[in-house]
């Protein structure tokens, strides 16, 4: 089971990673191009903070655990983007985007905090 943890958090964290990495380097525009239509409503600085915090939300889901240092902290983390995914699931049903995606990231988020806080 710790290999399918471990799977999960380096999907995630690749995942986390590069929305965020293209929304800390990326304008808006070429965001909205690629399918982002979420963002629609926010600014180049908010845009900017969500892709930053995204980044190190996968950096927190993978390095405690990995370092063993406050593990938990991985945990925590997982916690904290599966609620970016209600959030986003929340904004893609306002624009009657799919939410599937968010669905199955959330769950994915909770079951690797789950399994961090056992």
């Amino acid at each position: 089971m710790e290999t399918t943890i471990w799977i999960l958090k380096g999907v995630i964290a690749l995942l986390f990673t590069f929305t965020g990495v293209n929304k800390i380097f990326l304008p808006k525009t070429k965001l909205l191009d690629k399918g982002m239509k979420g963002l629609e409503d926010l600014d180049e600085k908010q845009i900017k903070l969500a892709g930053l915090l995204e980044v190190a939300g996968a950096f927190g889901l993978i390095l405690p655990t990995l370092l063993n240092i406050y593990p938990i902290l991985s945990a925590i983390s997982a916690l904290c983007l599966g609620l970016t995914m209600i959030v986003a699931g929340w904004i893609n049903y306002k624009l009657k985007l799919s939410i599937l995606p968010n669905i199955v990231i959330f769950i994915i988020c909770i079951f690797i905090a789950y399994w961090g806080l056992k």
